[in-house]
């Protein structure tokens, strides 16, 4: 966590000093800031001034090209952000509103986790009043930098082995999922139970882009086997895209298995069988050491790890 130089020798870092580095950080300037707060630009300056010295280190570098975080103002910007959230929360606290709580999520957690959790926040704000939640969907590795640079309080993405980089963030695995290669009812290789990976080599694909987590991961399995990379006749920003597509032509896909087996289920499409299974990936909690110590957050996490355990739950049984 960020220290305060000679705090004792200096004036406190106030709020306006935080909002004041952290409109800077949106407007990649000391202009942009002024205008996003209704300031004169000098008065911005004043407030940069007066925090870098409070804090004892420059938050920017400023240049003819705009104002661009040091490293060290990296982690002053994320917990400057975390600290005025969390002012917001307490401001809306006495109208029982303990939002805002901003959280990220894959798509593929959307279908599994967020029902649940969904139905868990609303049921628990009849009793002690609503989270105003701020949701968004997008990709593992984008999530990951939302949540290191303070702009997302949490992220649930799919777990990854380079965590090194910022000794703030605390990952909490929260269940596995295996992902299943899917077709339409009647299409994909007929007469055969199980295919070999260089059978699928033979197929049409679609499939997510090659920035997904999901691609990465199936890439990983084909290369395990020896094979070279499948190259895709179509590729998607997400699994639905190809789930949609494999359910009404001969191409085949990729999904998660509980949400596969419920397209199945509905005969919209085959799930195939494979000599080597796809491996299962861990879906993960991603957060800054220092939301255990917000009341609302902490509530929030303990409402996803009990949706998380409900996730488990019905996973085991398919």
């Amino acid at each position: 966590m960020v220290q305060i130089k000679q705090a004792s020798q200096q004036r406190a870092v106030q709020r306006r000093h935080l909002e004041a580095i952290v409109a800077i950080d949106d407007g990649k300037s000391v202009h942009g800031a002024a205008r996003a707060l209704g300031l004169a630009q000098p008065a911005v300056s004043r407030l940069l001034s007066e925090a870098e010295k409070a804090l004892g280190e420059r938050v920017f570098e400023r240049s003819s090209r705009g104002s661009h975080p040091t490293a060290w103002g990296e982690r002053v910007l994320a917990q400057a952000r975390a600290v005025l959230r969390s002012l917001e929360r307490l401001d809306l606290s006495a109208g029982l509103d303990r939002g805002p709580v901003s959280l990220g999520c894959i798509a593929r957690a959307m279908h599994t986790l967020m029902p649940n959790l969904l139905e868990r926040v609303a049921r628990d704000g009849e009793a002690s009043g609503p989270v105003r939640l701020q949701l968004i969907e997008e990709s593992s590795t984008f999530l990951w930098d939302a949540v290191s640079r303070g702009t997302l309080d949490f992220a649930i993405l799919r777990g990854r082995s380079d965590t090194a980089g910022d000794d703030e963030l605390l990952t909490e695995r929260l269940y596995d999922e295996r992902t299943v290669i899917i077709c339409a009812p009647d299409a994909g290789p007929q007469g055969k139970s199980v295919l070999s990976r260089a059978e699928l080599m033979r197929q049409r694909w679609v499939l997510p882009d090659a920035r997904t987590s999901s691609r990465e991961a199936f890439d990983r399995y084909c290369s395990d086997g020896r094979l070279g990379p499948i190259h895709p006749v179509i590729e998607t920003r997400s699994f639905e895209t190809g789930l949609a597509l494999a359910a009404r032509t001969g191409f085949l896909s990729i999904a998660p298995e509980s949400i596969a087996r419920r397209h199945e289920a509905l005969g919209l499409v085959r799930v195939l069988r494979t000599r080597v299974p796809l491996p299962t990936s861990p879906t993960v909690l991603v957060f800054k050491r220092w939301a255990v110590e917000d009341p609302v957050l902490a509530g929030l996490r303990t409402q996803i790890h009990a949706a998380a355990a409900a996730a488990r739950h019905a996973l085991r049984g398919r």
